[in-house]
Protein backbone atom coordinates (compact mmCIF):
# COMPACT_ATOMS: atom_id res chain seq x y z
CA UNK A 1 0.00 0.00 0.00
CA UNK A 2 3.15 2.49 -0.36
CA UNK A 3 2.16 5.84 -2.13
CA UNK A 4 4.11 8.76 -3.07
CA UNK A 5 6.82 9.24 -5.92
CA UNK A 6 9.69 7.10 -6.38
CA UNK A 7 12.69 9.30 -5.08
CA UNK A 8 15.91 10.03 -7.28
CA UNK A 9 18.40 9.01 -3.80
CA UNK A 10 17.54 5.90 -5.43
CA UNK A 11 20.06 6.24 -8.36
CA UNK A 12 22.76 6.93 -5.33
CA UNK A 13 22.57 3.01 -4.41
CA UNK A 14 24.86 1.71 -7.04
CA UNK A 15 25.06 -1.61 -5.61
CA UNK A 16 21.48 -2.18 -5.76
CA UNK A 17 20.54 -5.56 -8.25
CA UNK A 18 16.93 -5.16 -7.09
CA UNK A 19 14.45 -2.95 -7.07
CA UNK A 20 10.83 -4.48 -6.52
CA UNK A 21 8.05 -1.73 -6.19
CA UNK A 22 4.97 -3.95 -7.69
CA UNK A 23 1.47 -3.62 -6.77
CA UNK A 24 1.39 -0.14 -5.01
CA UNK A 25 0.09 2.68 -5.00
CA UNK A 26 2.87 5.06 -6.53
CA UNK A 27 2.65 7.87 -8.43
CA UNK A 28 4.60 10.35 -10.48
CA UNK A 29 7.42 9.59 -12.66
CA UNK A 30 9.93 6.82 -12.86
CA UNK A 31 13.29 8.92 -12.39
CA UNK A 32 15.66 9.17 -15.04
CA UNK A 33 18.91 8.67 -12.24
CA UNK A 34 18.00 4.61 -11.77
CA UNK A 35 20.00 5.10 -15.18
CA UNK A 36 22.73 4.77 -12.79
CA UNK A 37 22.08 1.80 -11.32
CA UNK A 38 25.15 -0.08 -13.36
CA UNK A 39 24.32 -2.94 -11.33
CA UNK A 40 20.34 -3.46 -11.88
CA UNK A 41 19.44 -6.83 -12.95
CA UNK A 42 15.55 -6.84 -12.11
CA UNK A 43 13.21 -3.83 -12.07
CA UNK A 44 9.44 -4.14 -11.41
CA UNK A 45 7.39 -1.15 -11.06
CA UNK A 46 4.05 -2.71 -12.46
CA UNK A 47 0.57 -2.32 -11.21
CA UNK A 48 1.08 1.26 -9.64
CA UNK A 49 -0.12 5.16 -10.86
CA UNK A 50 3.33 5.92 -12.64
CA UNK A 51 2.71 8.62 -15.71
CA UNK A 52 5.05 10.11 -17.92
CA UNK A 53 7.64 9.18 -20.50
CA UNK A 54 10.28 5.90 -19.77
CA UNK A 55 13.49 7.64 -19.07
CA UNK A 56 15.86 6.67 -22.27
CA UNK A 57 18.73 6.57 -19.44
CA UNK A 58 17.15 3.57 -18.22
CA UNK A 59 17.14 1.97 -21.50
CA UNK A 60 20.30 2.07 -21.58
CA UNK A 61 21.69 -0.66 -18.25
CA UNK A 62 22.63 -3.38 -20.15
CA UNK A 63 23.06 -4.95 -17.00
CA UNK A 64 19.10 -4.98 -17.12
CA UNK A 65 17.44 -8.64 -17.56
CA UNK A 66 13.87 -8.46 -16.46
CA UNK A 67 12.31 -5.28 -16.61
CA UNK A 68 8.03 -4.89 -15.59
CA UNK A 69 6.66 -1.88 -16.45
CA UNK A 70 3.39 -2.94 -16.85
CA UNK A 71 -0.14 -1.71 -15.82
CA UNK A 72 0.76 1.70 -15.29
CA UNK A 73 -0.30 4.91 -17.33
CA UNK A 74 3.49 5.54 -18.76
CA UNK A 75 2.64 7.58 -22.12
CA UNK A 76 5.06 8.64 -25.10
CA UNK A 77 7.49 6.27 -27.32
CA UNK A 78 9.60 3.98 -26.49
CA UNK A 79 13.23 4.80 -26.23
CA UNK A 80 15.29 3.99 -29.01
CA UNK A 81 18.04 3.44 -26.74
CA UNK A 82 15.90 -0.21 -26.05
CA UNK A 83 18.22 -2.06 -28.50
CA UNK A 84 21.21 -1.35 -25.85
CA UNK A 85 19.81 -4.27 -23.74
CA UNK A 86 21.66 -6.81 -24.73
CA UNK A 87 21.32 -9.03 -21.85
CA UNK A 88 17.37 -8.52 -21.33
CA UNK A 89 15.11 -11.47 -21.09
CA UNK A 90 12.11 -10.34 -20.31
CA UNK A 91 9.81 -7.04 -20.77
CA UNK A 92 6.52 -6.52 -19.85
CA UNK A 93 5.11 -2.71 -20.59
CA UNK A 94 1.99 -3.74 -21.32
CA UNK A 95 -1.43 -1.92 -20.30
CA UNK A 96 -0.22 1.56 -20.67
CA UNK A 97 -0.80 4.92 -23.13
CA UNK A 98 2.36 4.18 -25.25
CA UNK A 99 1.84 5.50 -28.76
CA UNK A 100 4.54 5.78 -31.57
CA UNK A 101 5.93 2.67 -33.59
CA UNK A 102 7.78 -0.51 -32.22
CA UNK A 103 11.47 0.28 -32.04
CA UNK A 104 13.26 -1.82 -35.48
CA UNK A 105 16.54 -1.78 -32.48
CA UNK A 106 14.46 -4.14 -30.30
CA UNK A 107 15.09 -6.54 -32.86
CA UNK A 108 18.90 -5.90 -31.33
CA UNK A 109 17.54 -7.57 -28.24
CA UNK A 110 18.48 -11.06 -29.17
CA UNK A 111 18.51 -12.43 -25.02
CA UNK A 112 14.81 -11.81 -24.85
CA UNK A 113 12.44 -15.05 -23.84
CA UNK A 114 9.39 -13.01 -23.07
CA UNK A 115 7.63 -9.51 -25.10
CA UNK A 116 4.67 -8.11 -23.64
CA UNK A 117 3.75 -4.35 -25.11
CA UNK A 118 -0.31 -5.72 -25.61
CA UNK A 119 -3.04 -3.12 -24.45
CA UNK A 120 -0.95 0.40 -25.40
CA UNK A 121 -1.55 3.00 -28.58
CA UNK A 122 1.30 1.73 -30.77
CA UNK A 123 0.72 2.14 -34.36
CA UNK A 124 2.82 1.65 -37.85
CA UNK A 125 3.74 -2.09 -39.04
CA UNK A 126 5.75 -4.65 -37.18
CA UNK A 127 9.56 -4.29 -37.68
CA UNK A 128 10.72 -7.41 -39.40
CA UNK A 129 13.46 -7.50 -37.08
CA UNK A 130 11.47 -8.85 -34.39
CA UNK A 131 12.31 -12.07 -36.76
CA UNK A 132 15.88 -11.87 -35.17
CA UNK A 133 15.05 -12.60 -31.75
CA UNK A 134 15.41 -15.98 -32.17
CA UNK A 135 15.67 -16.63 -28.33
CA UNK A 136 11.89 -15.70 -27.88
CA UNK A 137 10.41 -18.82 -26.67
CA UNK A 138 8.02 -17.78 -23.76
CA UNK A 139 5.85 -15.50 -25.46
CA UNK A 140 4.99 -12.41 -28.03
CA UNK A 141 2.52 -10.41 -27.19
CA UNK A 142 1.42 -7.23 -29.38
CA UNK A 143 -1.98 -7.29 -28.98
CA UNK A 144 -4.48 -4.13 -28.25
CA UNK A 145 -2.73 -1.35 -30.24
CA UNK A 146 -3.12 0.12 -33.37
CA UNK A 147 -0.56 -1.65 -35.55
CA UNK A 148 -1.20 -1.80 -39.41
CA UNK A 149 0.12 -3.44 -42.70
CA UNK A 150 0.94 -7.23 -43.13
CA UNK A 151 2.56 -9.87 -40.48
CA UNK A 152 6.37 -10.22 -41.57
CA UNK A 153 7.06 -13.73 -42.61
CA UNK A 154 10.08 -12.99 -41.07
CA UNK A 155 8.30 -13.84 -37.77
CA UNK A 156 8.48 -17.42 -38.92
CA UNK A 157 11.86 -17.43 -37.77
CA UNK A 158 10.36 -17.57 -33.93
CA UNK A 159 10.45 -21.68 -33.75
CA UNK A 160 11.46 -21.48 -29.90
CA UNK A 161 7.66 -19.64 -29.73
CA UNK A 162 4.99 -21.03 -27.39
CA UNK A 163 2.47 -18.05 -27.27
CA UNK A 164 2.04 -15.62 -30.04
CA UNK A 165 -0.98 -13.26 -29.47
CA UNK A 166 -1.62 -10.37 -32.65
CA UNK A 167 -5.30 -9.98 -31.61
CA UNK A 168 -7.41 -6.44 -32.12
CA UNK A 169 -5.25 -4.92 -34.39
CA UNK A 170 -5.45 -3.77 -37.89
CA UNK A 171 -3.08 -6.01 -39.72
CA UNK A 172 -4.31 -7.06 -43.21
CA UNK A 173 -3.31 -9.55 -45.89
CA UNK A 174 -2.64 -12.99 -44.90
CA UNK A 175 -1.12 -15.83 -42.38
CA UNK A 176 2.71 -15.91 -44.20
CA UNK A 177 3.72 -19.14 -45.10
CA UNK A 178 6.62 -19.06 -43.20
CA UNK A 179 4.29 -19.91 -40.07
CA UNK A 180 4.64 -23.82 -41.36
CA UNK A 181 7.88 -23.66 -39.09
CA UNK A 182 6.36 -22.45 -36.24
CA UNK A 183 6.15 -26.25 -34.77
CA UNK A 184 6.97 -24.90 -30.87
CA UNK A 185 3.62 -23.18 -30.74
CA UNK A 186 1.02 -24.03 -27.84
CA UNK A 187 -0.89 -20.63 -28.08
CA UNK A 188 -2.00 -18.20 -30.92
CA UNK A 189 -4.92 -15.18 -31.40
CA UNK A 190 -5.01 -13.23 -34.23
CA UNK A 191 -8.72 -12.47 -34.06
CA UNK A 192 -10.27 -8.84 -34.60
CA UNK A 193 -8.10 -7.96 -37.63
CA UNK A 194 -8.48 -7.43 -41.33
CA UNK A 195 -6.69 -11.18 -42.08
CA UNK A 196 -7.73 -13.36 -45.25
CA UNK A 197 -6.94 -16.26 -46.81
CA UNK A 198 -5.36 -19.88 -45.61
CA UNK A 199 -4.67 -20.62 -41.98
CA UNK A 200 -1.39 -22.47 -41.56
CA UNK A 201 -1.54 -26.33 -40.80
CA UNK A 202 0.20 -26.33 -37.42
CA UNK A 203 -1.04 -27.39 -34.30
CA UNK A 204 -1.92 -24.26 -32.20
CA UNK A 205 -4.17 -22.91 -35.13
CA UNK A 206 -5.49 -26.39 -35.57
CA UNK A 207 -6.30 -26.74 -31.79
CA UNK A 208 -7.47 -22.74 -31.00
CA UNK A 209 -10.84 -21.52 -30.09
CA UNK A 210 -13.13 -19.44 -32.71
CA UNK A 211 -12.30 -16.68 -30.37
CA UNK A 212 -9.10 -16.99 -31.59
CA UNK A 213 -9.55 -17.14 -35.57
CA UNK A 214 -13.21 -14.94 -35.03
CA UNK A 215 -13.69 -11.46 -36.61
CA UNK A 216 -11.16 -11.31 -39.38
CA UNK A 217 -11.99 -10.48 -43.07
CA UNK A 218 -11.90 -14.33 -44.76
CA UNK A 219 -9.97 -16.83 -43.11
CA UNK A 220 -10.17 -20.28 -44.11
CA UNK A 221 -9.05 -23.92 -43.78
CA UNK A 222 -10.00 -27.48 -44.36
CA UNK A 223 -9.10 -28.49 -40.98
CA UNK A 224 -10.52 -25.93 -38.76
CA UNK A 225 -14.06 -26.53 -37.92
CA UNK A 226 -14.14 -22.85 -37.06
CA UNK A 227 -13.28 -22.02 -40.52
CA UNK A 228 -15.16 -21.61 -43.82
CA UNK A 229 -13.23 -24.51 -46.32
CA UNK A 230 -11.05 -22.35 -49.14
CA UNK A 231 -12.35 -24.51 -51.72
CA UNK A 232 -15.35 -22.72 -52.07
CA UNK A 233 -14.73 -18.73 -52.81
CA UNK A 234 -11.23 -18.38 -52.21
CA UNK A 235 -10.22 -21.72 -54.41
CA UNK A 236 -12.22 -20.35 -56.87
CA UNK A 237 -10.83 -17.44 -57.11
CA UNK A 238 -7.07 -18.79 -56.68
CA UNK A 239 -7.86 -21.00 -59.15
CA UNK A 240 -9.50 -18.52 -61.75
CA UNK A 241 -6.14 -16.63 -61.07
CA UNK A 242 -4.15 -19.29 -62.19
CA UNK A 243 -5.99 -19.95 -64.83
CA UNK A 244 -5.87 -16.21 -65.92
CA UNK A 245 -1.75 -16.76 -65.08
CA UNK A 246 -1.56 -19.26 -67.49
CA UNK A 247 -3.48 -18.13 -70.64
CA UNK A 248 -0.75 -15.19 -70.22
CA UNK A 249 1.89 -17.41 -70.37
CA UNK A 250 0.66 -19.26 -73.15
CA UNK A 251 -0.57 -15.92 -74.91
CA UNK A 252 3.22 -14.63 -74.39
CA UNK A 253 5.19 -18.09 -75.30
CA UNK A 254 2.97 -17.76 -78.47
CA UNK A 255 3.41 -13.83 -78.71
CA UNK A 256 6.65 -14.24 -78.52
CA UNK A 257 7.40 -17.07 -81.74
CA UNK A 258 5.38 -15.22 -83.14
CA UNK A 259 7.52 -12.16 -83.20
CA UNK A 260 10.47 -14.33 -83.80
CA UNK A 261 9.44 -16.29 -86.77
CA UNK A 262 8.22 -12.84 -88.12
CA UNK A 263 11.55 -11.44 -87.67
CA UNK A 264 13.23 -14.74 -89.00
CA UNK A 265 10.97 -14.30 -92.16
CA UNK A 266 11.96 -10.45 -92.74
CA UNK A 267 15.50 -11.15 -92.10
CA UNK A 268 15.60 -13.82 -94.81
CA UNK A 269 13.40 -11.57 -97.74
CA UNK A 270 15.96 -8.70 -96.88
CA UNK A 271 18.48 -11.41 -97.32
CA UNK A 272 17.28 -12.40 -100.67
CA UNK A 273 16.33 -9.30 -102.09
CA UNK A 274 19.71 -8.08 -101.09
CA UNK A 275 21.18 -11.29 -103.02
CA UNK A 276 18.61 -10.81 -105.77
CA UNK A 277 19.79 -7.18 -106.25
CA UNK A 278 23.39 -7.59 -106.31
CA UNK A 279 23.01 -10.55 -109.03
CA UNK A 280 21.32 -8.19 -110.75
CA UNK A 281 23.41 -5.19 -109.97
CA UNK A 282 26.33 -7.42 -111.29
CA UNK A 283 24.17 -8.41 -114.42
CA UNK A 284 23.98 -5.09 -115.58
CA UNK A 285 27.32 -4.01 -115.15
CA UNK A 286 28.13 -6.95 -116.76
CA UNK A 287 25.92 -5.75 -119.88
CA UNK A 288 27.04 -2.26 -119.37
CA UNK A 289 30.45 -3.40 -119.80
CA UNK A 290 29.84 -5.50 -122.37
CA UNK A 291 27.22 -2.82 -124.63
CA UNK A 292 30.05 -0.16 -123.46
CA UNK A 293 33.10 -1.85 -124.99
CA UNK A 294 32.02 -0.95 -128.45
CA UNK A 295 30.14 1.87 -127.88
CA UNK A 296 30.76 5.15 -129.62
CA UNK A 297 31.45 6.80 -126.64
CA UNK A 298 33.41 5.08 -124.66
CA UNK A 299 34.84 3.06 -127.58
CA UNK A 300 39.02 2.41 -127.33
CA UNK A 301 40.34 0.86 -130.77
CA UNK A 302 43.50 0.20 -129.21
CA UNK A 303 41.72 -1.55 -126.17
CA UNK A 304 39.54 -3.68 -128.14
CA UNK A 305 42.61 -4.78 -130.47
CA UNK A 306 44.65 -6.16 -127.80
CA UNK A 307 41.40 -8.06 -126.25
CA UNK A 308 40.95 -9.79 -129.48
CA UNK A 309 45.01 -10.78 -129.73
CA UNK A 310 44.58 -12.01 -126.44
CA UNK A 311 41.61 -13.99 -126.78
CA UNK A 312 42.46 -15.81 -130.01
CA UNK A 313 46.11 -16.22 -128.43
CA UNK A 314 47.41 -14.12 -132.06
CA UNK A 315 45.24 -16.00 -134.31
CA UNK A 316 46.34 -19.65 -132.86
CA UNK A 317 43.87 -22.05 -135.33
CA UNK A 318 42.57 -23.99 -132.42
CA UNK A 319 39.94 -20.36 -132.19
CA UNK A 320 39.83 -20.90 -135.94
CA UNK A 321 35.82 -21.61 -136.91
CA UNK A 322 36.52 -21.92 -140.72
CA UNK A 323 38.46 -20.41 -143.61
CA UNK A 324 36.95 -18.46 -147.42
CA UNK A 325 38.72 -17.39 -149.99
CA UNK A 326 39.28 -14.09 -149.04
CA UNK A 327 40.04 -14.89 -144.64
CA UNK A 328 39.48 -17.22 -141.64
CA UNK A 329 36.90 -16.45 -138.92
CA UNK A 330 38.17 -16.92 -135.44
CA UNK A 331 36.10 -17.58 -132.21
CA UNK A 332 36.78 -14.85 -129.55
CA UNK A 333 35.81 -14.81 -125.97
CA UNK A 334 36.83 -10.96 -124.96
CA UNK A 335 37.35 -10.05 -120.96
CA UNK A 336 33.97 -8.68 -120.60
CA UNK A 337 32.37 -12.34 -121.31
CA UNK A 338 31.10 -11.52 -124.95
CA UNK A 339 31.75 -13.76 -127.58
CA UNK A 340 32.31 -12.50 -131.06
CA UNK A 341 32.95 -13.94 -134.51
CA UNK A 342 36.39 -12.12 -135.91
CA UNK A 343 36.82 -12.32 -139.76
CA UNK A 344 40.68 -12.03 -140.38
CA UNK A 345 41.53 -10.98 -143.99
CA UNK A 346 44.42 -13.35 -145.86
CA UNK A 347 47.42 -11.22 -146.16
CA UNK A 348 48.24 -10.24 -149.77
CA UNK A 349 51.58 -9.32 -151.87
CA UNK A 350 52.58 -5.51 -152.46
CA UNK A 351 50.82 -5.30 -155.95
CA UNK A 352 47.21 -6.67 -154.99
CA UNK A 353 47.34 -4.43 -151.65
CA UNK A 354 45.12 -1.74 -153.46
CA UNK A 355 42.59 -3.88 -154.26
CA UNK A 356 42.48 -5.89 -151.33
CA UNK A 357 41.49 -2.46 -149.09
CA UNK A 358 39.04 -1.59 -151.71
CA UNK A 359 37.83 -5.16 -151.47
CA UNK A 360 37.77 -4.49 -147.47
CA UNK A 361 36.31 -1.67 -147.76
CA UNK A 362 33.48 -2.67 -150.07
CA UNK A 363 32.69 -5.41 -147.12
CA UNK A 364 32.14 -3.35 -144.30
CA UNK A 365 30.24 -0.33 -146.32
CA UNK A 366 27.81 -3.71 -146.86
CA UNK A 367 27.79 -4.88 -144.10
CA UNK A 368 27.04 -1.37 -141.77
CA UNK A 369 23.86 -1.03 -144.47
CA UNK A 370 22.27 -4.73 -144.05
CA UNK A 371 20.38 -6.25 -141.40
CA UNK A 372 19.54 -9.98 -141.57
CA UNK A 373 19.04 -12.95 -138.86
CA UNK A 374 21.58 -14.51 -140.73
CA UNK A 375 24.30 -12.18 -141.18
CA UNK A 376 26.19 -11.44 -137.82
CA UNK A 377 25.63 -8.20 -136.36
CA UNK A 378 28.75 -5.52 -137.42
CA UNK A 379 30.61 -4.32 -133.94
CA UNK A 380 33.70 -2.78 -135.16
CA UNK A 381 36.50 -3.24 -138.00
CA UNK A 382 40.30 -2.62 -138.05
CA UNK A 383 43.05 -2.15 -140.81
CA UNK A 384 46.78 -1.39 -140.43
CA UNK A 385 49.73 -2.25 -143.08
CA UNK A 386 52.08 -1.86 -140.41
CA UNK A 387 51.21 -6.12 -139.47
CA UNK A 388 49.49 -6.38 -142.46
CA UNK A 389 46.53 -6.87 -140.15
CA UNK A 390 42.87 -6.89 -141.81
CA UNK A 391 39.70 -7.85 -139.59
Amino acid sequence: MLYGEISKNWGECQNLQWLYLSGNKITGRIPAELGKLKKLNLLYLDSNHLSGEIPSSLFQLSSLINVNLSHNQLSGKLPLTVGELFNLQFLDLSNNKLVGTIPERLGECTSLLYLNLRTNNLSGSIPFQIGNLDSLSVALDLSGNEITGEIPPELGKLTKLESFNLSHNKLSGSIPLSFDSMLSLTAVDVSSNELSGYVPNIAAFEAAPIDALKNNKALCGEKFKTLNPCNSVVNKRRKASDNRFTVIIVLCFFLTLFLLLALLAIVFYFRKKVVRNADTVTDKEGKSERRNLFSVCSFNGRIVFEDIIEATKYFDAKYCLGTGGSGSVYKAELSTGQVVAVKKLHSSDADSEVADVKSFESEIRALTKIRHRNIVKLYGYFFTQKNNFHF
